[in-house]
């Protein structure tokens, strides 16, 4: 007859309790008595009990199996939690700082702010044009440059990937050319990744691990003062601004100065490989400025082929500020980088006479 469950329960016990004893998990029945609290007589009896029932086929042992325990593979959620917000709260700060941030100059001489059309380094650049900008910009006392972004083609994944077939460059020669652009001797203060370099992170990654003189890199857009120890210049410049006019080309920067919560006091975009400036008083009496370089890129083939106009001029602006005036003469604007740089110069010259 089969033993009584609670007797089966023991007897199935003791079996589970030799088993141990056998592996060497405790050292005898000793052992085994003292770790689980039964009498030595009484587990000794009930072991050989236990064999004998086995033996006939009278204990109901389950035929669970016992598996393995993992331990978790990860810090506990609580903690991952903790980590998350204090990266989260990290990156809030980066992008606080990143609004208005200040360039500061140790005095009030007059300076260039240099507006670098969209380069787009690679077969289809105008080589000797950029090539003369940047020696004017790299040689030119007190200018300094605001990269507005498009810096290669950086075709992404997909259709797009098929028009490296139409270029005479690869993607580590832009990553060459980028790094040339970068370390030329210009001196950057703020450079902006357009739409071309979001296509595929791989460039502007590669721009930002190389950038050794941390000038601020920004997606799209950067709004930065012009600090000098008696004033500021407010300075709103984007790869492009929102809003777009067949009759004005400087539409999204308009509506920018009319619609931002800032008194700018310039207004700066790229993208559309065309040029335009404008200077104007507002109702507010507020002075502004609007412009949008040109570029470098010549005789593209989408561009050729739904037959937008071709410019020859702007391909960078230059802006002469001069932190002691008032009004319109504060800034003056230039679409010509090499008559800015003479104009500058001029400044500068009269400045040093008159101290």
């Amino acid at each position: 007859m089969a033993p009584k469950p609670l007797e089966n329960e023991k007897l199935v016990e003791a079996l589970e309790i030799d088993a141990k004893i056998q592996k060497g998990t405790f050292q005898n029945i000793t052992h085994a008595a003292r770790e689980t609290g039964i009498a030595r007589s009484t587990l000794a009896n009930r072991i050989t009990l236990a064999r004998t029932e086995l033996a006939a086929g009278n204990i109901q042992v389950s035929d669970e199996i016992e598996l393995p325990t993992f331990p978790d593979a990860d810090v506990p959620s609580d903690e991952i939690i903790d980590h998350l917000e204090k990266r989260f709260n990290k990156r809030m700060a980066h992008e606080a700082a990143k609004k208005w941030f200040p360039i500061k100059f140790p005095t009030d001489e007059t300076i260039g702010l240099a507006v670098v059309g969209d380069p787009h380094l690679g077969t289809h650049t105008n080589w000797p044009l950029l090539r003369k900008h940047v020696a004017v910009m790299r040689d030119t006392k007190g200018i300094y440059a605001l990269n507005i972004g498009d810096n290669a083609d950086n075709w992404g994944w997909g259709r797009l990937m098929a028009l490296y077939a139409e270029e005479d460059i690869s993607r580590q020669t832009e990553r060459q050319l980028g790094k040339w652009l970068l370390e030329s001797g210009i001196r950057w203060c703020a450079w902006l990744h357009g739409n071309h370099e979001l296509f595929h992170g791989e460039f502007p990654t590669y721009l930002e691990a190389i950038n050794c003189k941390k000038v601020p890199m920004v997606d799209w857009r950067a709004r930065l003062k012009l600090v000098f120890p008696s004033g500021e210049i407010l300075v709103d410049a984007a790869h492009d601004h929102k809003g777009s006019s067949i009759y004005s080309p400087l539409h999204g920067q308009k509506r920018a100065a009319l619609w931002g919560q800032e008194n700018c006091d310039l207004y700066v975009a790229g993208h559309r490989h065309s040029w335009a400036l404008s200077q104007e008083e507002l109702d507010n009496g507020h002075c502004i400025i609007l412009g949008r370089a040109r570029g470098y890129k010549w005789n593209d083939p989408y561009s050729l082929r739904h037959q937008f106009a071709e410019q020859s001029y702007g391909a960078s602006l230059l802006f002469v500020v001069d932190i002691k005036r008032d009004g319109p003469m504060k800034i003056t604007p230039f679409a010509d980088l090499e008559e800015g740089a003479e104009f500058l110069k001029w400044k500068q010259s009269r400045e040093r006479r008159n101290t």
